[in-house]
C-alpha cells in the first residue's frame, strides 16, 4: 500500500493482467468479486499460479505459499481491517483499497522476482 496509490495498474504487471484477465477492468471485477464473497475472515490474493496470474481467496491465516503459488497483491477482508470505517460495506472498502492504496510499484517488484523464479515468459526453464 502507498498513499495516493491505486488506480489502473502500471508497469510490467499490466501486460500480464491483460494477457491473463483480458483487461484491467476484468481483473478488477474478479478481484472485487472474490473480496466481497469471501465468507468470514480471510484474504484475497493476486498470485502467480502455473505461470499465469490468478485471483485466489484464503481463509483465516492461510496464504498461497502453502500451495506453491507466488503472492503479488493481497487485501485483508477480516472485519478488523474495515469495520470501523466501513461497517458492513465491504465492497466500499475493497473499492477504496483498489482505487487509492495499491502500490503498483510494489506489485511490479514482487512480479519481477516471481518472473526470475518462475520464468513466466517461457513455458520451461531453459537449460544452462
Amino acid at each position: 500500500m502507498e498513499p495516493e496509490g491505486g488506480g489502473d495498474c502500471t508497469g510490467m504487471i499490466q501486460e500480464f493482467i491483460e494477457r491473463d484477465f483480458g483487461s484491467y477492468n476484468n481483473f478488477l471485477e474478479v478481484f472485487k468479486q472474490a473480496a466481497t464473497t469471501q465468507f468470514g475472515s480471510g484474504w484475497v490474493w493476486l498470485v502467480v499460479k502455473d505461470n499465469k496470474l490468478a485471483v485466489e481467496k484464503s481463509t483465516n491465516a492461510v496464504n498461497p505459499l502453502i500451495w506453491g503459488h507466488i503472492p503479488l497483491l493481497t487485501i485483508d477482508v477480516w472485519e478488523h481491517a474495515y469495520y470501523i470505517d466501513y461497517k458492513n460495506r465491504r465492497a466500499d472498502y475493497v473499492s477504496a483499497f483498489m482505487d487509492n492504496l495499491v502500490s503498483w510499484d510494489a506489485v511490479n517488484a514482487r512480479f519481477g522476482r516471481a518472473q526470475a523464479f518462475a520464468n513466466l515468459r517461457e513455458p520451461i526453464i531453459p537449460e544452462l
